[in-house]
């Protein structure tokens, strides 16, 4: 179970009746939790912006493969051989 703790939040009546609509309409239980999952959403974006940089390398970094069984075999093999010639 996590162990919670109070945050007070001073927000324009705007902002707050967006967060109320927001929270309903996402299917919150409360605005707390659609404001937990926004910042929880924050704390991932730079791992996922990360990842995206990743992925976007390796698509521009040759021809495409076929990643079959064979293939993952003989790419553990040459790991393996690697690992022997460094000792």
């Amino acid at each position: 179970m996590k162990t919670m703790t109070a945050l007070q939040l001073n927000l324009p009546e705007r902002l707050r009746a967006a967060a109320e609509a927001r929270a309903a309409a996402g299917g919150y239980d409360s605005v707390d939790s659609y404001i937990a999952s926004l910042i929880e959403a924050d704390e991932i974006a730079p791992i996922s912006d990360e990842v995206e940089a990743e992925l976007l390398k390796g698509l521009d970094s040759g021809p495409a493969v076929d990643i079959t069984p064979e293939f993952l075999a003989d790419l553990r093999r040459r790991a393996r051989e690697g690992r022997e010639s460094e000792a």
